[in-house]
């Protein structure tokens, strides 16, 4: 079984090689211009609607508990439309909202 650390250091390098293709494959469809506003967008965000509970985690603020009830909200709402959704969510209060919505995007 793989230590925390161990997975993490997986997880990384997935995502960055999932970043190289998507690259790739935006080279392909895009002016240099458009792949630049893109990836500039998103950079360094979660996606909301596909996030497990590690992810979730990773970002400050969001424990073990939101996590998962985020993840079930997903599963019993379907996905998220707006990022205010999240202020929906039990643990989540309009404060602890406004520090983490900018961790979030949309897709």
């Amino acid at each position: 079984m793989l230590t925390h650390q161990e997975r993490q250091v997986i997880l990384f390098l997935i995502i960055i090689t999932l970043i190289g293709i998507g690259i790739n494959f935006l080279g392909k469809r895009y002016s240099q211009v458009k792949i630049i506003a893109c990836l500039h967008q998103n950079l360094g965000k979660i996606n909301l609607n596909k996030a497990d509970k590690d992810m979730l985690m990773g970002v400050s603020g969001i424990g073990e508990k939101t996590a998962q009830r985020i993840i079930e909200y997903r599963q019993k709402q379907g996905s998220f439309e707006d990022i205010e959704e999240l202020k929906n969510i039990k643990g989540i209060s309009i404060n602890k909202y406004e520090v983490i919505k900018e961790y979030f995007y949309l897709e």
